[in-house]
């Protein structure tokens, strides 16, 4: 899954007038928008951007009228895999019954991305924990580079490496997996000591906009 620094830089957490909501029928938009991003960030993913839309749900956080930031999850193929087998294909395969769900892409402007305290990032992030507890998704899988690794770690996310450290769209990844009930533990603990845990946690569990 691919972002660029979400850590937030403020002491405290508030949402702007900016809000996510899933726009099945504006896929486009966010396929644009993240093809966009990969260009100017090196990335190198073929055709892996466009190549699992029909199973795939997009998330999109907006600034009025402008697609800042999205998210793209896919579901598992009939053999049970999923985008993460191309380049590990020992892992074990998946199905809907499992609860594991692929978070392939989740990317923002670079000029929005420390903006209201990660306030984009952390909108998404939200919507990808909403739609996992709603649809009985247990376990997230995603790739992630050492640095950001190390940085979702440090923002609460419990990221637990489930093979060895390969190329994936041109940058070394490791395949990770993060439990949706222990994010939310990590997150709630942090939000006990933290004011700026604390505002993420409650725009989490308030009413999706």
């Amino acid at each position: 899954m691919r972002e660029g620094d979400p850590v937030a830089r403020r002491s405290t957490f508030e949402i702007p007038e900016t809000a996510f909501e899933i726009r099945a029928t504006e896929a486009e938009a966010v396929i644009c928008l993240f093809e966009e991003i990969a260009a100017d960030e090196g990335w190198q993913p073929g055709d892996q951007i466009r190549a699992h839309a029909a199973r795939s749900v997009y998330f999109g956080v907006w600034v009025g009228d402008v697609l800042v930031g999205g998210l793209q999850l896919i579901t598992s193929d009939e053999a049970g895999e999923v985008p993460t087998h191309l380049v590990w294909p020992e892992l074990p395969v998946v199905d809907r019954a499992s609860g594991v769900l692929h978070a392939a892409i989740l990317a923002v402007l670079p000029e929005y991305r420390g903006k209201d305290s990660g306030a984009a990032f952390w909108q998404l992030g939200s919507a990808l924990w909403r739609y996992c507890v709603e649809n009985q998704v247990k376990t997230i899988w995603l790739e992630a580079t050492p640095k950001m690794l190390r940085a979702y770690r440090l923002l609460g996310w419990p990221l637990v490496v489930i093979g060895e450290l390969r190329q994936h769209w041109g940058e070394p990844c490791y395949p990770s997996s993060l439990s949706v009930r222990e994010v939310a533990g990590s997150l709630a603990e942090r939000a006990l000591i933290s004011k700026t845990y604390r505002g993420i946690f409650d725009y989490m569990l308030a009413p999706a906009h």
